[in-house]
């Protein structure tokens, strides 16, 4: 990580790169188009005076695809965090070119001995010093032409209250507006509508119309950060001419009163031992009636129970909730919204341990409770699996596949497959050594060495192909996820239903995730860690599905190592006929596999292929000879 590039960072990655330029990585794994660019850290730039940055960062910018003019910024260990924002103290400069590159770089890493930053650092307690908490990186970015700027409060700064959001814009770059030269055009964005509060001198009928036809779009955004982030954040902005939003920046708002919290009445219902009177609507969520499916027909599976919500009365400070046996002492927990299904079109989900488990469910029911006065939730046991797996049926043939861990179905590991006759019968099996495996520890992913193959015993066959036939009787084309625990015990884990046909895949086309033929330009994805993170991320935190960017027809072959589930942000971004993805290691059955067999994307397993493109080749994708040939590039563009 000597010098990253802006979009493989993530919180994580703070105390080296610093909270802004981690948060801007942050805004980039939910697919906003942050301008690119790359981070110096300050250890690196420790290393490097003025004469070596001007020899070394104008070949740098460019290998990296970032063009000029740059804008130039701070990125401080202490900067934009939860309590401290260190807002406007450390230096910024914008319209640099590459021969002012190196000087507006050490001037930006300098900035931390200002004496407006020590005097903030003195009045907030915050310990001072270059080598600890100052220690400044620079981020180096691409400016935006900005046409308007503006910035965002997800929550009003001066009540707390999460629906109102607050906004002030100016035209032109932000500069005016963040260094109060400017007074800016200021808006209310409420549950109930958009209330201008400040229009001043300058603002015309044409820029307040424009602005309040970008609201919708700014409350989305605004949303879909927030939800990512945790927390309600100060977001800033640029739009250029054709209306395009780009996010430059966003941090927590520090110092936002307290809300008091909602009263909620709670009642918990053990699904396994529930009536259908007592499930009520309840017992056609899959989630619910899986369990009622495998205690019909003598299959394993975690406990779980409803948890119905019930607004109580006016607010007041909630007492610790009084879980029942079970449901407190389980190892792991996940708590997912049931009824509403969605929270602001997003799933709910919350990943607990022991040890924070009635704090974890307070948190969730307060999420919730702020939009609806009555909800459901559903509270699941999470096993320790030493293995995991997924399974489908096509035709006369079950299809599974087995890794060790958890997570298998995100196609984060490498996994062992097995094609077996409908009663469970093994005729074709494919080993593959996996080198690491992601567990459940304290409701959070951690990776470990495994460096062994994967494999499931006749009977764990047997048993798995008996929970898919089982499956197929109550749901379409499901995809059935298990657990082996490390008695060999087997357990279901959820049923998911696979929107594509029934066909396929005989055991020698295992490597064909998804038929098809396309000719375009290879695009490589080669940061695998970013890519598990971003994979996991999807699984262990609420859902972000942010609003979707137009669609991009430009015919691309993704290279990657495994079928990672946040690569489904391609899709997302880009038309999906414009698509074919080429793997390295097979994972039919993965979340991703699933849905470009639904979208008819290709996508093949080819190994040889993976080692040998190179990015921005030109490629013939076919899967019906199996075959990733070179073509010149006028055969791969439309």
């Amino acid at each position: 990580m000597e010098v990253p590039d802006l979009r493989s960072l993530r919180a994580a990655d703070t105390p080296v790169v610093g909270g802004k330029a981690a948060g801007l990585g942050e805004l980039t794994a939910i697919g906003l188009p942050v301008p690119p660019g790359v981070v110096l850290p300050a250890r690196f730039l420790n290393g490097n005076d003025e004469r070596a940055l001007a020899d070394l960062l104008p070949g740098l910018v460019r290998e990296r695809g970032v063009r000029p003019p740059f804008a130039v910024r701070s990125s401080a260990l202490c900067e934009d965090g939860e309590h401290a924002s260190f807002a406007g103290q450390f230096h910024s400069e914008l319209e640099v070119d590459e021969a002012g590159l190196a000087g507006a770089v050490v001037r930006c890493a300098r900035s931390a001995d200002a004496k407006n930053v020590q005097h903030y650092a003195d009045a907030l307690g915050v310990a001072p010093g270059l080598s600890g908490q100052h220690s400044v990186s620079v981020i180096v970015q691409e400016q935006v032409a900005a046409d308007l700027s503006g910035v965002l409060f997800t929550a009003d700064p001066l009540t707390g209250d999460p629906d109102t959001y607050v906004l002030e814009v100016v035209p032109g770059p932000g500069s005016a507006l963040v260094g109060g030269t400017t007074e800016p055009l200021a808006l209310r964005l409420g549950s109930d509508g958009v209330v201008v509060t400040t229009r001043p001198d300058w603002c015309d009928e044409s820029f307040e119309a424009r602005v309040l036809g970008l609201c919708l779009r700014l409350r989305e955004l605004g949303r879909s950060v927030t939800e990512h982030r945790g927390s309600p954040q100060d977001i800033e902005f640029c739009t250029t001419a054709d209306d395009t939003v780009v996010p430059v920046q966003a941090r927590p708002i520090t110092s936002l009163p307290a809300l008091s919290a909602r009263s909620f009445d709670l009642t918990f219902t053990p699904v396994c031992h529930a009536t259908s009177d007592e499930l009520g609507a309840l017992a056609r969520l899959d989630k619910v009636r899986l369990r009622l499916v495998a205690e019909s027909c003598g299959l394993r599976v975690g406990r779980a129970w409803i948890i119905r919500a019930q607004a109580s009365g006016s607010p007041r400070q909630e007492e610790p909730t009084a879980l029942p046996p079970g449901l407190s002492d389980a190892p792991q927990i996940s708590f997912v919204l049931q009824d509403p299904a969605r929270l602001g079109g997003s799933i709910v989900r919350r990943f607990s341990a022991v040890g924070s488990r009635s704090h974890d469910l307070r948190e969730t029911v307060q999420l919730v409770g702020a939009s609806h006065d009555r909800f459901a939730l559903i509270a699941t046991e999470i096993h320790d699996a030493e293995l995991s797996g997924v399974a489908r049926r096509f035709g006369d043939h079950v299809v599974a596949e087995v890794g060790f861990g958890a997570f298998v179905p995100k196609g984060v590991v490498a996994t062992s497959q097995y094609v077996c006759t409908t009663d469970g019968t093994i005729e074709h099996t494919e080993p593959v050594r996996q080198e690491r495996a992601f567990l459940i520890e304290q409701g959070m992913p951690r990776a470990v060495t495994i460096g062994r193959t994967p494999t499931l015993t006749p009977e764990q066959c047997r048993m798995v192909c008996q929970a898919v036939e089982v499956a197929n009787q109550y749901h379409t084309r499901p995809s059935v996820e298990f657990g082996v625990e490390r008695d060999g015990s087997l357990f279901l884990i959820d049923f998911v239903e696979d929107g594509a046909d029934d066909a396929g895949p005989r055991p020698e086309d295992l490597g064909i995730i998804s038929s098809g033929r396309l000719a375009g330009r290879v695009v490589r994805v080669d940061d695998d860690r970013a890519l598990e993170l971003a994979s996991l991320d999807s699984h262990f935190h609420t859902d972000r599905p942010g609003a979707a960017p137009a669609a991009v027809h430009d015919p691309v072959i993704v290279v990657a190592a495994l079928p990672y589930l946040s690569l489904e942000s391609f899709i997302r971004e880009r038309d999906a006929t414009s698509l074919g993805f080429v793997f390295r290691n097979c994972s039919y059955l993965s979340h991703l596999s699933i849905v470009l067999r639904e979208l008819g994307v290709p996508a093949l397993v080819d190994r040889q292929a993976y080692d040998r493109l190179r990015a921005d080749d030109h490629v013939l994708l076919d899967t019906a000879d199996r075959t990733v040939a070179q073509v010149p590039e006028a055969e791969s563009t439309p």
